[in-house]
This record gives structure tokens, sequence and C-alpha cells, in this order.
């Protein structure tokens, strides 16, 4: 599971531009200090057990209440089992293997893309957010970009993955794999043909470089050592093909949140305390389809995924039918008009058509009447990012429960969603939706009501009007805030209505628009009062740990925010510290359930947000030489290159540009896919394309004014587009990692 936080709300994730000066390093091999570093872990972590086991005997041995001695007792024995391997890293033969673990091959999932999928051309599109990525490394400093996930989250290969239909597990690099009778240790075997695009094997060393770079002092950002210390009990190699890593709980999908992706040993041999800079532009080989070649980096212009030659998964089941094309190239356009127009003269194959505007007026074109360019909606079931306005605790009289419940209901996202968004979404509910029966269905937010505001408002003491309409209290304190937010002529006019809305309520909103790059400083400094953001999170399970522990809160000791973490809001409460470390390490899906129920409970009834809006479905336009599967994509997915089922069709793209040269036309294309839609809330009776068909007086087959079935009970047919409703703006974030939405992407 991967949690991101998604800048603006909309999905325009931070970027920072970089393009510093070349720097040449001198060539090394740091192998021999990496083996010490790694004896040095051992050791230490041995330390900790021997002083854990002496504190819990004494502290056992005094008198406790029943249930506290019951948690040391649990804590005791977890330690000693963990004492019966205590070294993070072990190297062990293959002839140490367990003989009686059942082996998983995931073989039995469906295929994944369309078997009429064509290899070849190149995909055109841009670098999501404008800005040109500060770096390829997948980690360290800046490494989090808005370019991450298209060329690390959804590329490189992790041992296993979850099917994206399915949500069952299938093999990655691993073609085989066992949970131990402990549930703790996750046994794999490497596939055999598993190799790097450079053409070397994939080992299990390759495996544990990765820890070894996670837990050193050199990526500059605690994160890492602190999550695989405390989430794992460390890898085991035997052999080069058989590697077991033990995570620190026993987990529902175990050998899924086991799963690592490789650093490889022989590219990372240089790795040391100047890593960030050595490797900042170092393209290093992958075990994906694609890789980032040293020719395809062209600085404040552009940068591309080039197809790896003979990639050793090609002709796998899972992955045959996907990463069809052979190239990916993102230019860089900081205007996002200018993307829109590339887009519409065929410089750019698709485009997130989110804005409203854009979505019912500016694609009324020529190029989407003559069939040039189609139009889709698809209705995906994904997580729902956590957009919302995120209250800072730090900052009287934010620590107030009154006044943030006043602000809960002098907010009015309803509006925005009535007249910004045209009623084509629906109220956001909780910090975690989208995630089954873990979700808690009873909480709803709060509603925008001036008199529940002004009662509010009051108990916390601002109940006296100033000329200017808004509320003080007895010091003179003006119920005045700072919201900061990424400045984009989609969300400007959405906080400018929360503005208006909120005045009535006797609350100032000063909006502080500024660039992604400076926005995301100022708000991971904790510096912000109020900040519009919102987080991606990948399935299967929710996370609340990063969010809101004490621990993410204030730096040890202290008073004073720690700056970049995701506790944006600086909540610390040590009563919730154990719920929070409950759902992270839960042994069961009904912990998980019950823990998400609970936290989801107290973060509404402590009002540390403002929940914006949702949508089930993204949509889109695209060149009609970009083809896809029958049900257009895979149902686990918030944006339609994550799993890259689509293909570039070269014969078609020829038609289109003759057609375009003689004047031929096409059929005008909409289509709806709805196989995988989850529902509107009880709130929405129609759907925005049933709601205008109705307008139209047109009849349709299927709640989205699309006829006809296909296989999972939704409509995905063609549709010639006046036998259809059009409607509304869609956003969509990534997951993962850090997709860019909008139009925006």
């Amino acid at each position: 599971m991967k949690i991101s936080p998604i800048w603006m709300c909309l999905g325009v994730v931070l970027t920072f531009s970089a393009c510093k000066k070349h720097v040449a390093f001198q060539s090394r091999d740091n192998t021999a200090e990496m083996a010490a570093f790694r004896e040095r872990i051992n050791e230490e972590i041995r330390d900790e057990l021997d002083a854990g086991l002496k504190r819990l005997t004494a502290e056992l041995e005094g008198e406790m209440e029943e249930s506290e001695r019951a948690e040391k007792e649990g804590l005791l024995a977890d330690l000693k089992a963990r004492m019966e391997r205590p070294d993070y890293f072990e190297t062990k033969d293959v002839s140490e293997l367990p003989t009686d673990l059942e082996w998983e091959t995931g073989m039995d999932e469906p295929d994944i893309g369309s078997p009429d999928a064509k290899k070849g051309g190149t995909f055109h599109t841009h670098i999501p957010g404008g800005a040109y990525p500060p770096t390829i490394r997948s980690c360290g400093k800046e490494a989090n970009n808005s370019f991450r996930s298209f060329h690390w989250d959804n590329i490189e290969m992790g041992l296993v993955g979850l099917h994206p239909n399915t949500g069952r597990l299938i093999p990655g690099l691993a073609d085989r794999w066992a949970v131990g009778e402990d549930g703790r240790s996750v046994y794999f075997h490497i596939d055999d043909e598993a190799t790097w695009s450079d053409g070397r094997e994939v080992t299990s060393q390759d495996f544990v470089m990765t820890f070894t770079a996670y837990l050193s002092p050199y990526l500059d950002q605690s994160f890492y050592k602190i999550y695989y210390k405390d989430q794992f009990w460390g890898i085991s190699t035997y052999g080069k093909d058989y590697l077991c890593i033990r995570i620190a709980y026993p987990k529902p999908l175990a050998p899924f949140a086991a799963t690592v992706a490789p650093f490889q040993t022989e590219f990372y041999k240089e790795f040391g305390p100047d890593f960030i800079k050595r490797y900042n532009w170092r393209p290093r080989p992958t075990t994906g389809a694609y890789m980032v070649r040293k020719e395809d980096i062209d600085k404040g212009r552009s940068i591309a995924l080039t197809r790896v030659k003979d990639w050793w998964a090609k002709d796998r089941k899972y992955y045959r039918n996907r990463f069809n094309v052979d190239r990916i190239e993102y230019r860089q356009v900081r205007d996002e008009e200018k993307v829109f127009q590339m887009f519409l003269r065929g410089d750019i194959d698709l485009y997130w058509l989110n804005d409203a505007k854009k979505w019912y007026e500016r694609t009324e074109v020529d190029a989407v009447f003559s069939g040039y360019i189609e139009r889709a909606v698809f209705y995906n079931d994904y997580p729902r990012v956590s957009r919302g306005l995120y209250m800072n605790f730090s900052k009287p009289p934010l620590d107030n429960l009154d006044v943030r419940i006043g602000l809960n209901h002098a907010t009015n996202w309803e509006k925005v969603i009535e007249l910004d968004l045209r009623g084509d979404a629906e109220r956001l509910h909780l910090l975690n939706e989208g995630f089954g029966d873990i979700s808690n269905p009873n909480i709803r937010a709060r509603e925008f009501s001036i008199p529940k505001a002004r009662a509010a408002f009051a108990r916390a003491g601002f109940d006296k009007m100033g000329d200017d309409g808004i509320l003080m209290n007895d010091k003179g304190r003006r119920l005045s805030f700072t919201v900061n937010h990424v400045k984009h002529p989609t969300l400007d006019p959405m906080l400018l209505r929360l503005k208006e809305e909120a005045q009535q309520a006797g609350v100032e909103y000063k909006l502080e628009g500024m660039d992604a790059t400076a926005s995301f400083q100022k708000t991971s400094k904790k510096e912000h009062e109020i900040a519009l953001a919102g987080w991606g999170i990948t399935p299967p399970f929710p996370d609340f740990y990063q969010q809101f522990h004490s621990k993410e809160a204030y730096l040890p000791g202290t008073r004073k925010p720690r700056p970049a973490t995701n506790n944006i809001s600086v909540f610390a409460d040590p009563e919730v510290d154990p719920i929070l470390e409950a759902n992270r390490n839960a042994r069961s899906l009904e912990v998980v359930k019950d823990t998400s129920w609970k936290l989801e409970q107290i973060f509404h009834d402590r009002a540390v947000w403002i929940p914006a809006y949702k949508r089930p479905f993204y949509r889109l336009g695209y060149w009609r030489w970009m083809r896809w599967p029958d049900d257009f994509n895979v149902r686990i997915a918030d944006e339609p290159e994550m799993s890259h089922v689509f293909w570039i069709d070269q014969e078609i793209k020829a038609e289109t540009l003759e057609a375009m040269r003689t004047g031929e036309t096409f059929e005008e294309q909409y289509r709806v896919y709805d196989q995988y839609r989850t529902g509107m809330s009880s709130s929405s009776s129609e759907t925005p394309e049933a709601e205008e068909a109705g307008e139209a007086g047109e009849e349709s087959g299927s709640a989205d004014g699309t006829p006809g079935d296909v296989e999972g009970g939704g409509s995905s047919e063609t549709v010639p587009a006046d036998e259809a409703a059009v409607s509304g703006e869609q956003d969509t974030e990534s997951t993962g990692n850090d997709a860019v939405e909008g139009g925006q992407r």
C-alpha cells in the first residue's frame, strides 16, 4: 500500500524544477561497506531485542491491570518469536528451506488487457503538473514527485502483484510463493527467466540491496528507515533464487504486504553518502517493460520511457497484452491551456476532460464531431482521494473543537458540487472511502448550515460581529484563516465560492494560491493554517497511521511540528495512537475493519478536516488511433494509463490523418463503461448522463443512456454521441502514487 499526498485536491501533485548542471562522479565499489553496514544493523537489533526482553520481564514482575498485563505478555511473545531469528539480514543455503511450504502460483486469474492489442508506436502525452521532474531516482530527496508513478510505481515489478480486476495475488518477479506457519515469513522463488533490462539475472541479493538502501542513513529521509525497521523483521536469502521476507505482523494478503521491488546490486554498488546527487539523473536498469535511457532525457523539454527490447515478461499471462507502445513521450508544457490546444491538434493523444467547461462546451469542436477525437466515461472501483480542507491543530484557534465544527458547517461544498461541478459529483464523507466493508458507512459529512456554524462559533467564544461581518471573540480575534492551495483555473472558482459562502457564517477565508512546489513546501513544513489537499491510497487496505499518529506530528520532546510528514493536521493524541497502530499492524480483516470504523468516527467527531467531493468515474478524450480493450480498462485503477492496457493502432492513425487531410469524417463516438460501477449515493437520484438524456427526451437502455449489456452487467458498447447524453467534468487522482489530473490529468 502506498499513501501519497495529492496537492490541489485535483491531483496536480507537487513538482520541482530541477535541471542542474551535470556533475561527474568517480566510480567506486562500496560492496564491502554495505556488507559491514548490514552486520551493524544485525548487531543493533540483537541489542535492542535483549534490552526489550529485560525490560518486559521486569515490568511483568510488577503489579498492573489485567488488560495491561495481557498486552505486555503479547509483546513478550512476539519478542521471543523474533529472537528465534534475530538477524535482520540472513544468508542461508537452499537446503535450509522449510520442506512443508504450500506454494502458490496465482495463475488461475483472467488475462489482463486485450488479445487484439498491437505492439509499437509512440504515446504522446505531457509531464503531469507542468514542471520537469527533479530526479529519476525512486527514493530519497524529491523522488516522490508527480512523475515517479510513471517511471517507477506503474512500471517496476515487485515479487507479486494484485490482479487489477479481481484483487487477487498474481506473480511478478516471483513465480511462486508460500506463507510460513508463523504467518510472518513469506517465501518467494524468483522466476528463472526474470532479468534486468541490461541482461543481468534478477537474484535474491537484489532484494537485499533494497533493504540495505532503505535502512541506510544516505536517503536523508527518516521515513524509510523507520518504516522498514518497524514493519519488517528482515530478509533471508536461500541461494540466488529463493528468499524469505519476514513481516513484523501476520497480515491478510501477507505476500503482498511482504513484496518489494529489487534494487540491482551491480547498479547500486556505488551507493553511499552522495547517493542523492550521484544517482539523481543516472538511468537505472529495470525489471519492468519500460526504462528511461540517457538519450530519453531532454531536461526542460521532455522525458520518455522506451520499451525494453526482449523484455523477459512480454509473453507472460498477465503481461502479454499490456505495455504495448514502444515509447511514451512526456513533453513539458507549463500552460494548461496550451496542453489542451495541443490535444485538439493531435500533438497529444489523450486528455483528461475534468474541467466542466471543457467537457460541456470546449470539446464541441470539429475534431470531435468528425470522429477524430473520441470521448469516454469509465466507472472504476478504487479508493477515493481524501480531498478536503485540512486544519492545522498547532495554529490557534484551530485547536478548538467548536471552531473546527463551525468551519465544517460554514464551508459550502454542496454548492461547489451543484454549480462548479454541475452536479457531476457527490459529497465525500470519509478519509478512506472506497474500501468496501472496511469503510464506515454510517458517517456523513457535516452539512452547510449558517445557524449550526454560528452556534458552534459561539460555544468557542466567537459571538461578536465585526463591521465587516466577520465574527470576533472578546479579545478581538477575528475568525479569519488563510487557505493554502495550488493556484489553478479549475480550482480557483471553487475556492472563491467557498470564501463567499463562508462569509455568510461570519468566517473569512483568505485564499493563498501558490504554485505546486511552493504550496507543498509550505504545507510540508506545517506553516499553513488550512490547506486544500488530498491523499491517494492504493488498495487493498486504508492507512490512517501516517496522517494522524503522534510520532508524525511533533519533533521528539518538543511542541514544534515535525516537517516532511503526512500528518499535516499536526494531530497528536496518545489515546488514539494504539488504535492507529492496531490498524496498521492488523492480523485479520476483522481487525482492519473494526479499527478503521473506529478511527473514521474519531476523526469525524474531532472534525480534523472538511471533506470535499468525490466521483465514481473518470472521463477523458483521446484520438481514435488510441485503442482500448472491449471493457476499456481495469476495475482497480484510478487513471487510464495506470495498467497500460491501451495501444496505438498505426493503421488507424494513418487512416485518420489521411481523412483529416481529405475532409472524410467518421461517426462521432461517446462511450460509457459502467460494468464496475459501485453506484452514486442516495442523494443523487440520477446520474449526469441519465439526467441530461431525460432533458433531451431520448430513450436509453441503461442509467447512462447507453443501450446494450456486456459481461459483468455494465454498458460498454460504442454509442454514437447523438444517442447518448454527455455530461460533466471529472477529475481523478492516482494512487497510487502521484498521478496528475486533469486536464490537468
